[in-house]
């Protein structure tokens, strides 16, 4: 057993990390070159030729945490007068075929991910069937950038790419166990965008159980008494909260209420 697993180490070092491949989870399929791209002080999005309008500023929003992810914003007014015009990133061209963003189990999350070795006004492309597809392909390209201290510039390394991929189980989960260990509302979201960065997308919610009744319930307003304290309780407008924070990155949330066991902190 200790020679598979030392085999398997072998493998993903010298496999991924040497080749610079360094992308989780690997995708179904990748193509790569040798040179290197640049990314433009406005590297923009566009998203012409898009059936889906984006009225609820999920891949606007995608596009701001991309930014964030790569520090784009925080590039130091690289000159790149001295860079091959032709190499330089200017933004993500992105196409949604599908005009539904509604989140539901089996939601085609598969994409398309290309970026040009060269040309004018370059633009990496991302075509996938919904805008949950959009997301994957922006947390993959976000993995093939690196910050350059000597130019201060984002460079995109190993380009052309051609990567097509989409994820091997419909189910993706983490569970989190608030009934034994309240957690607050910002480090449940946290763990969420912690989250996309491996492409999960199911947030398994144990909320209430023996040890104790956090959640609001209007019906039964007597229930979160079994919360530990008054303030490590959720109110119904925090459980929308966190499903809507969700939602917008592509994780459904899975509640999880136990009965009729599992009710001792209902007494």
């Amino acid at each position: 057993m200790g020679k598979i697993v030392k085999s398997f180490c072998f493998l993903v070092f010298f496999g991924v990390l040497v080749e610079g491949l360094n992308i989780w989870p690997m995708p179904n399929s990748v193509n790569h070159g040798h040179q290197i791209m640049y990314l433009s002080n406005d590297f923009a999005l566009k998203s012409d030729g898009s059936k889906y309008n984006d009225a609820s500023g999920i891949l606007k929003d995608a596009f701001s945490r991309l930014l964030d992810v790569i520090e784009v914003d925080h590039v130091i007014d690289s000159n790149f007068s001295h860079f091959d015009p032709m190499a330089i990133l200017h933004g993500i061209h992105v196409i949604v075929w599908s005009q539904n963003d509604e989140l539901q189990y089996g939601v085609d999350e598969s994409y398309k991910l290309s970026i040009p070795s060269h040309g004018t006004q370059v633009y990496a492309h991302i075509e996938a069937q919904t805008v949950y597809g959009v997301l994957h392909g922006l947390q993959t390209f976000s993995q093939l950038c690196r910050f350059n201290l000597t130019n201060r510039a984002i460079e995109v390394h190993q380009v052309p790419w051609y990567i097509i991929d989409q994820p091997r189980f419909f189910y993706r989960g983490l569970l989190i166990d608030t009934s034994r260990h309240y957690l607050p509302l910002p480090i449940i979201k946290n763990v969420i965008d912690s989250m996309t960065y491996a492409k999960l997308n199911v947030l398994h919610w144990h909320i209430v159980d023996t040890q104790s009744f956090p959640l609001e319930i209007p019906s039964f307003p007597k229930l979160w008494n079994g919360a530990y304290s008054i303030s490590e309780r959720y109110t119904m407008a925090d459980a929308a909260e966190i499903v809507s924070y969700a939602q917008r990155r592509g994780i459904s949330v899975l509640a999880e209420i136990d009965v009729p066991g599992h009710a001792l902190s209902w007494y």
